[in-house]
């Protein structure tokens, strides 16, 4: 892969026998996903993980099923495009998508691997879906008309949907936003709808108080605790506790390009004091020192911004985002460019800039003493001058190397360095005595050195 810089991250171990799709994906450092390697298609439009690990993806072609090493594709239909967002699953294995450019849903079984054709006694309900979410197994549809609960009856080859408006709620609603026991929905007159479906309560937060102009400026509404988060195009991000009633407007002065009256995709809670923020171009993390969010001072982690190798794939095409909390990985969707992943393995992410020369590395080890080792694809074999990984880390090339060979890199139990090349040479170091060992193609010949 081409790489201008270095991740390093702590890994951790894991079982191979495991029958989960997560115990693929314990992979280190990025990794970009396109057409190339499977998917049906490069722009992404919605992504859900199920509980078993496996990662749904909506594509402007139907479904991408990943399980960590191959994706399997359900193309909606062969002929025409046909864009799934907000993609939602219930406890009986059906997967639940909007068709976009349709007004319509798709239901997709996952146990038998193909789309099921939906009825319904009133049919104009099912050509005037305008978003979706589902909340506590029960799917929620927005209509031209109302929200209504579509009720799920299962037959063999088809599904049976009845709507039932929800007549709680009166105000004339946009947009669908899920959070677990309580529906957030945005409405016309720019209010922030929050609908209890277990009491059938209703509270309305008047966006124009959070200082949002117009409700289109809305991208994403979370509910975290009882803190709603809102992601706006214009006035970057807004915290609202339900409790107190009050709000704060994040503004970092250092910074203030990245969050303040900028387009925010999404913000997703890492855990109680940390947020991952996807823009349009970059993503960024925000660390609070304690979970009082409406007043605790709080630091932007850059993740993406000023690193060149992300710009072609990130720059005005995030879709969406995904965190994988088992696993600290996170996914990106992309208009265009695939689907990113980014490994979390560990406290910290050290970004590590290459020397010029390295431009494919092919395999990265630390030996005992704890110096990094990297196997190229063209420059040899490159060796860290220091022996603690901080990312003014540099290496240089080792004597021992040939610069225009393509190698590749093992360490064995006992901590030593097999390299091989295209020549069918293999090198075997020891990194504590220094001493090597070169196997030539004949077995029978070896060289120590």
């Amino acid at each position: 892969m081409m790489i201008k810089s270095l991740i390093l991250t702590l890994l951790c171990s894991f079982c191979l026998t495991t029958t989960h799709a997560q115990s693929y994906f314990r992979q280190c450092g990025v990794q970009l996903l396109t057409q190339k390697d499977g998917l049906s298609n490069n722009t992404l439009t919605g992504i859900h993980q199920d509980k078993a690990g496996f990662l749904w993806l909506g594509t402007d072609v139907g479904l991408s099923r990943y399980d960590g090493v191959h994706f399997h594709n359900y193309n909606l239909i062969e002929k025409e495009p046909r864009s799934l967002t907000h993609l939602y699953e219930t406890s009986d294995n059906l997967l639940w998508s909007r068709i976009t450019n349709l007004n319509q849903i798709a239901c997709f079984d996952k146990m038998r691997g193909k789309y099921l054709p939906l009825t319904s006694p009133a049919p104009e309900v099912l050509q005037d879906i305008l978003d979706i979410c589902v909340l506590q197994d029960r799917l929620y549809a927005l209509t031209s008309n109302a929200i209504v609960e579509l009720n799920i009856e299962r037959n063999t080859d088809e599904i049976r949907l009845t709507a039932q408006p929800l007549t709680d709620i009166k105000a004339k609603v946009v947009k669908l936003y899920n959070n677990e026991d309580i529906l957030c929905a945005l409405t016309a007159d720019n209010q922030i709808l929050l609908y209890d479906i277990a009491d059938k309560s209703c509270e309305y937060i008047n966006g124009n108080d959070l200082g949002i102009a117009q409700a289109d400026d809305i991208e994403k509404i979370h509910l975290y605790n009882n803190n709603v988060w809102i992601c706006g195009q214009t006035q970057g991000i807004i915290c609202y506790n339900t409790d107190t009633k009050t709000s704060r407007k994040l503004n970092d002065n250092s910074q203030p390009s990245l969050i303040q009256n900028s387009d925010i995709r999404d913000i997703i809670q890492i855990d109680e004091i940390t947020f991952i923020i996807a823009t349009w171009t970059s993503l960024a993390a925000i660390r609070f020192e304690t979970d009082n969010y409406l007043q605790s001072p709080f630091r932007i982690i850059e993740l993406t911004r000023y690193d060149s190798y992300y710009d072609p794939i990130l720059k005005n095409r995030i879709t969406g985002i995904h965190f994988d909390k088992p696993n600290n990985v996170l996914w990106v969707g992309t208009f265009g460019r695939g689907l990113l992943k980014l490994n979390f393995k560990g406290n910290e992410i050290n970004r590590i800039p290459l020397n010029n020369e390295i431009r494919n590395v092919e395999s990265i080890e630390q030996d005992a003493n704890g110096c990094i080792w990297l196997a190229t694809e063209k420059n040899g074999i490159y060796k860290s001058t220091e022996k603690s990984v901080s990312p003014y880390l540099r290496f240089s090339l080792w004597e021992k190397s040939n610069p225009g060979n393509h190698y590749c890199l093992h360490k064995d139990k006992n901590g030593e360095l097999w390299f091989g090349d295209e020549q069918g040479s293999i090198l075997r170091v020891n990194p504590t005595t220094g001493a090597t060992v070169t196997y030539q193609p004949n077995p029978r010949r070896q060289t120590p050195t």
